[in-house]
């Protein structure tokens, strides 16, 4: 999954990550760079398990940062929640 987002100075930043729990209103994104609470953010997933001949099928959504949690020392993987 990809995300980007427009800082306070007006520069775009762009992050990777992998989700959990995803749903119709929001999302846990594990990533090593994360947005700012209270940041809009629009996101680029591509979801697997759809039909072969399809292929994955890429889905964008729009949505605000919630929560923020730092990195665990062992994994080096913090995150974001998103509601969109």
């Amino acid at each position: 999954m990809k995300f980007w987002w427009t800082d306070k100075n007006g520069k775009r930043n762009q992050g990777e990550g992998r989700s959990r729990d995803l749903s119709e209103h929001g999302a846990f994104i594990f990533s090593h760079f994360c947005p700012p609470l209270g940041a809009g953010v629009s996101l680029e997933i591509a979801l697997v398990g759809v039909p072969n001949e399809i292929g994955p099928l890429p889905v964008e959504l729009k949505g605000e940062v919630l929560r923020v949690e730092q990195p665990p020392t062992e994994t080096g993987l913090g995150g974001f929640a998103i509601a969109y």
